[in-house]
């Protein structure tokens, strides 16, 4: 077996390779051979000494087997393609297979939606202003690795004013077997706009490594509602970061639908910088079979006036296994702070299982409201007796009550036809089960 040392050797040759076949810009190749360096330096995350990977042991990850960079394996018209992958006609649209964009789809003068390679001035700009800024590759090996072996960089920039009325959609799929996919996702807003982007994770049932990384920069008083759907395969591992840097009185609400992968592990943090701006995390998890879901977040509350909410919710069965650590964190400076985290699991079977840890720090105490909670349980009897007298079988009763269990989430999404949408992802995944 080849050893880590002998992997992390290899980081650096294959990260110039690769920047040398994309053509990389000079800046760009800096970036990546400094990724390189530091990943070979860098160790896998401990999980006995790093509290957000207690649950999760990566110290045996062999990453002989994967290879970065791959491209896409077929082509087709675009009309074709967004049919394939279910795509609705409106709206802004980046299609990747593997790591190459196949269709990209802009709005003149209200969207740019582009990968890296394929940027215009003014968006090369943009991506060399803010690219690893929000998100350093010295985060972890993880994030190293991912700026190291950079393809398929994806940016959503946003002018100022615009009200996008159509989500913008980014839909990745990984098909090929042993590869390590490194998809970024750059967001920038100008002022005062309003934007919504879906972007659709999907992959085959090979081994698959990805490391995703999403940097997002929202304009002043603008509005950003981000939909990350987590539709893997069987033997996909997934280790990702998020960050989000608010300017004054912007709004982020996100929201992670799990429905599949052998890992999913993401770690999210909102940087409330600006004053006045707040963020709202947003979570559904539908685990099976031997599912690990894992989520880190961290609600930092820098300025004044920002608001925070967070509601993860996990419907577990068979031996899969849901994880949330969370931090909330107001500083000496984050006068009015207004906070909350909530976590809530439901058991599906008695093997399945929940670990929740929400937590708070609180350095002033000028605050409007700082909580948290967590509960994790089996499904009410009460309410499933209730269901089964009125000639609803125990299957569908419970079905019933999981979905109004994540529903309660999904009814947080403003739009009616994307609320339909992930409800029909999460009775797909329930009925699977």
């Amino acid at each position: 077996m080849t050893s880590a040392v002998e992997q992390l050797d290899r980081v650096a040759p294959a990260s110039k390779a690769l920047g040398d076949q994309l053509g990389d810009s000079d800046w760009l190749a800096t970036l990546r051979a400094e990724a390189a360096s530091l990943a070979e330096r860098l160790p896998l995350p401990d999980s006995h000494r790093e509290r957000p990977w207690k649950y999760l042991d990566v110290s045996g990850l062999n990453l002989e087997p994967y290879r970065p960079g791959l491209g896409a394996t077929s082509r087709g018209t675009a009309a074709a393609l967004r049919a394939r992958y279910r795509v609705p006609a409106d709206g802004a649209v980046l299609l990747q297979q593997n790591s190459e964009t196949i269709v990209a789809e802009s709005l003149p003068d209200q969207v740019t939606v582009t990968d890296f390679a394929h940027a215009g001035e003014a968006a090369q700009a943009l991506v060399r202003q803010h690219l690893a800024n929000i998100v350093n590759a010295d985060r972890s090996k993880f994030t190293a690795l991912h700026y190291a072996y950079l393809r398929g960089g994806v940016l959503v920039h946003v002018q100022a004013n615009a009200e996008v009325a159509a989500p913008v959609r980014i839909v990745r799929s990984y098909e090929e077997s042993n590869q390590l996919a490194a998809p970024h996702t750059l967001i920038v807003t100008g002022a005062n706009s309003r934007v919504t982007i879906v972007e659709d994770y999907r992959s085959s049932d090979g081994d698959i490594l990805v490391l995703p990384v999403v940097e997002v920069v929202p304009g002043p008083g603008s509005e950003i509602r981000y939909i990350t759907l987590h539709r893997w395969g069987a033997n996909t591992r997934v280790f990702s970061e998020q960050r989000l840097l608010t300017d004054r009185d912007s709004a982020f609400i996100g929201l992670n639908v799990v429905t599949g992968g052998k890992v999913v592990k993401g770690h999210l943090t909102s940087s409330l910088e600006g004053r006045g701006s707040s963020s709202e995390l947003l979570g559904v998890c539908l685990g099976a079979d031997s599912e690990h879901i894992d989520f880190f977040t961290l609600q930092d509350h820098i300025a004044a006036d920002t608001r925070s909410d967070l509601l993860y919710k996990a419907a577990l069965s068979d031996h899969s296994r849901a994880v949330y650590y969370g931090l909330t964190r107001v500083g000496l400076g984050a006068h009015n702070a207004d906070a909350n985290q909530e976590n809530r699991n439901l058991l599906l079977s008695k093997t399945a299982k929940a670990d929740s840890d929400p937590v708070l720090e609180i350095l002033t105490n000028d605050v409007i409201r700082v909580s948290h909670g967590a509960t994790a349980g089996p499904v009410d009897e009460e309410q499933l007796y209730y269901l089964q007298t009125r000639g609803i079988r125990h299957e569908d009763a419970e079905a019933l009550l999981v979905r109004a269990f994540l529903g309660a989430v999904l009814a947080r999404v403003p739009s009616e036809e994307l609320r339909d949408e992930l409800a029909a992802i999460v009775d797909a995944k329930l009925e699977q089960s």
